[in-house]
This record gives structure tokens, sequence and C-alpha cells, in this order.
């Protein structure tokens, strides 16, 4: 800022707050905050269809560097690393349009111009907004702080645009700019708060954020991280009331009186338990040819018994079409569960206990999807693949639970160690080794099959034909995906995901 406001000393970057619309005492403003942050980062990420590679080389630092260290939950965007992405998502004809990704077109543009029609782009942000955005949530008790930032070309030209952003926005703001970067929160109080944290140090020489950024290879386009004071910043929200709020807007929904909503405070001790061993995670996205990838690590909070589940979904037929495969950890269903409130209503429908259940299922499993064709009779194969289950006590579970509709319908087969659940005759095609994993698309989807405690992989090409009959409006998109993959495994004492997605 070219000028301080009462109070600072002139070294300080100066403080401008923004009191648009209402702002009563104890009404919160988060969800302005952070819409206008997503609002930015989607704007920015779409603007790089026309960024040039001389550009992209003057964008250095990271929006790590306004924020203080003790950041718990932190998501960057970064345009210097999406080259290869906007060619991608030009395969997408749903998301060309949406985003105005024609060569030679700035959809940043567009994209502010349907979202506020007050705001001049070429005049209010274009001259002074920069190539990278980030939101972060600070601790501060029961009422965490919201904040963003956005890199600035030119401080000048900010200090004019930013009031018209925030008037778009509707609502109040504190900014501040300094070295590069403007920062928004919802109150003065807020934006002192974060940047006297930050004078102690930043997010971007803290020892915990280098670390699991740099254990998923570094930034990308897309990169979030939390911090090991997670689980007390969730007991936070939690305790704040938050969840209640949020539970009576679901006593709204038409969904409301399927399941009771969970207590608050199990729900908390649930977390707690879960998380107690947290140290941090971090997630990058990032584009290559061919390929959107997302990479994330964590510490390893629960091991899987073991690293079969690629093993069991290799073993599919070829043309399987997607498939959820599993090595689970003891008590996943039971620990899952805890706390939800729903266990009495999962022992009334399936006669047994989750932890029961856990049991039957063996040590891995996979859920597989062949071929679909809704218009035939027989058109739909889905089966379950057990590795290690009592054949005998899910024949009987099977029989039990499906009584009353048909013989045939549902069968149970079994060789060896492996049984399979299979509408119709399925599962006898789930028995054998179809050779899954020795197919090009599976290898090139989930390249961690091998060393994976858990896989997800879809095949769009079989889903080609019911999308054109059921779903022609995304047909186009959906032709132009070729495969989802995501692998779970372990890395010493760091828990990784990988999940792929193709595009032909």
């Amino acid at each position: 800022m070219s000028e301080t406001t009462p109070g600072q000393t002139p070294s300080a970057p100066a403080t401008e707050i923004l009191e648009l619309g209402e702002n009563s005492a104890g009404k919160s403003k988060k969800p302005l905050i952070i819409g206008a942050g997503a609002l930015l980062g989607v704007a920015v990420l779409a603007g790089a269809g026309t960024v040039t590679a001389v550009a992209l080389s003057k964008a250095g630092g990271s929006p790590a560097e306004a924020f203080p260290a003790s950041t718990a939950i932190y998501t960057e965007i970064d345009l210097t690393e999406a080259k290869d992405a906007v060619p991608l998502l030009r395969k997408l004809p749903s998301v060309e349009k949406e985003l105005d990704l024609e060569e030679g077109q700035d959809p940043r543009r567009s994209l502010f111009a349907k979202s506020c029609d007050e705001l001049d782009f070429g005049k209010d942000l274009e001259p002074w907004l920069g190539y990278k955005a980030a939101v972060g949530v600070v601790p501060n008790g029961e009422q965490p702080r919201f904040a963003f930032a956005l890199q600035v070309t030119d401080e000048s030209d900010a200090e004019k645009g930013l009031p018209k952003l925030a008037e778009c926005a509707g609502s109040g703001a504190a900014w501040s700019v300094s070295d590069g970067w403007a920062l928004v929160a919802e109150t003065d109080e807020d934006l002192a708060a974060i940047q006297k944290a930050a004078e102690k140090g930043t997010l971007a020489d803290d020892a915990g954020f280098a670390k699991w950024t740099g254990d998923v290879g570094g930034t990308g386009f897309v990169t979030s991280y939390v911090s090991e004071e997670l689980p007390d910043v969730l007991a936070a929200v939690v305790a704040s009331g938050a969840f209640d709020e949020a539970g009576g807007d679901l006593a709204e929904s038409p969904m409301a009186g399927a399941a009771p909503m969970p207590d608050a405070t199990e729900l908390a001790d649930a977390l707690s338990t879960a998380l107690k061993d947290f140290e941090g995670a971090a997630f990058t996205l990032r584009a290559e040819e061919g390929a959107f990838e997302l990479e994330g690590a964590s510490s390893v909070t629960e091991e899987a018994k073991g690293a079969e589940a690629g093993t069991v979904a290799g073993t599919l037929p070829k043309d399987t079409t997607a498939v959820i495969a599993m090595n689970p950890a003891d008590g996943w269903l039971s620990t899952g569960l805890a706390g939800s409130g729903v266990d009495d209503q999962f022992t009334q429908m399936f006669g047994m206990a989750p932890g029961d259940l856990e049991k039957l299922f063996g040590d891995s499993f996979a859920l597989a999807l062949g071929q679909v064709d809704l218009s035939a009779p027989d058109g739909l194969q889905l089966g379950l693949k057990l590795d290690g289950a009592d054949s005998d006590g899910v024949d009987k579970f099977v029989g039990d639970l499906t009584a009353g509709f048909g013989a045939g319908m549902v069968s149970v087969d079994s060789e060896g160690d492996m049984t399979t659940v299979a509408m119709g005759d399925y599962g006898k095609d789930l028995l054998a080794d179809g050779g899954l994993a020795g197919t090009k698309k599976f290898e090139n989807a989930v390249p961690k099959a091998d060393d994976a405690s858990a896989v997800v992989y879809v095949d769009f090409d079989g889903l080609d034909k019911v999308v054109n009959a059921e779903a022609p409006e995304v047909a186009d998109d959906i032709e132009a995906l070729g495969q989802l993959g995501f692998s779970a495994y372990l890395d010493g004492d760091v828990s990784r995901g990988l999940a792929r997605l193709t595009l032909d």
C-alpha cells in the first residue's frame, strides 16, 4: 500500500477494511471469503490457456510465504505448473465450453464477467493479478481464522482492484498488500493476527510443510497440505457448534430420517481416536501428457493387513469396466461406523454385526462390474471376489439375505481360497485369472497395483453404450475419458495414494 492507516508504523504493510453489506456482530462471513478464494482459484487456473512461457518464468515464490507456520489447512493453485492441464481440459467439450478454453481466448475474463456484472476484468484484475493463489485456515480455538492470498504483480493496481473485488463478493473484508502478495481475511483482527504469526515464521519455511509437500514430489498446479494440528482444529469446530448447525440444515433435506445424525461428542471422539497418531499430509494435482495425476502422502494411522488388493483386482476379466478392491486393516468396517449412530440399523439390515461381516469378507476382496447393457435382461455383470473368506458362511449369508428374490439371481461359487458372489453366472468368470493386470489400460491407470492395499479402476470405454442411451448430454465427455485408477500403498512409515485419470 502507498499509505499507512492510523496506528501502523510506516514500515508495516497498510491494511484496509472493506465493510460492504451486512456486518452484524456474530454473523460469520467465512463462506464468502472461502467462496471468493475458490472463485479466484478457478479463474486463475482457467487462465493457464493463454499464459506464455515468458510470463510464467517471472512468477516466482509461493503463497505459503504469506501464511504463518501454524497454518493447519492450506490449498495452493500454481499456474506455473499447469502448462499441460489446459490441452487435457480442452478434450472435454462441456469443460471447454464452460471455461471458454478455446485457443486464443482468455477464459479468466469471461469467467469473471459471468460471476459479477460490475467487475471489469481487464481494468480491475488483469493489471495486477498474478498466477498463484491459496486458501488457508489458521488455528484459533473454537473459531479458526480463514484467509486467502493472491499473487500481486503490481501493488498500486492491486490497491485499486481489491476493493472492487470485495464489493463484488458483497461482504466486508480486511486486506493487505506486501511483498508481492495480497492477503485477505474476514476482519482486521484476523488479518493482524495472521500477519503477526507469520512474522515468527512462514508456512513456506515450516519443516512439516516441506516434508509432506516434498513427499508428493513438490507442489503441482494444485497442492493441499494439512498439519499435525488437524485433529485439534476439527475438535474445535465440533465444539463451536458448527456441527449442530449443519445437522439442522440436513434435517430439512429429503434424506432426513434415513439414518440418525451422529452425536457430536461421539463423532469428535471417533475422529480423535482415528487421528491420534496423525502427523500431517499433503496432496498434489499435476498434469502430464495424456493424464491428470493426484498424489497424496500422510502419516500411517493404521496399517492394512497386507498389499493384496491389486493382486485380487488384477485377476479379474480383461473387459472389467470397474472395480473396487481392498485389503483392509482389522476393524475397517466397525471402526468406520463407530459414532455414526447406524450400528443397530446395520445389524438389523444384514443380520450380523459389522465386525462379523468383516471376518466373513476374508483377507481381501474386489467388487467388480463387467459388461453393462441395461437394454438386456441379463446385461449387468456385477460380482464380488473374496480371498480367504469362509465360503460356507458366505453361502448361508447370501441365501438369508436374498431369500424371496428368486433362485439363481445371485450365485455363490468357490475354488481354493477364492469365493465369488455374483449376479447370474458372472461369478464363474470371476473365479478364473482373467488377466486384467496385464492390460495396458490397467497398467497405465494403476501403476502401483502390486503394492496396493486398496485399488479403484474404471474403464470409461465400457460405459459408452449405457451413457449414450441414458445420458446422451454427457456422452461426448465420457468418450474423451480413458481410464481412472487409484491405489493406496505403504512406503515405509508413509501412507501413499496415487490417482490417475487418462484421456484418449
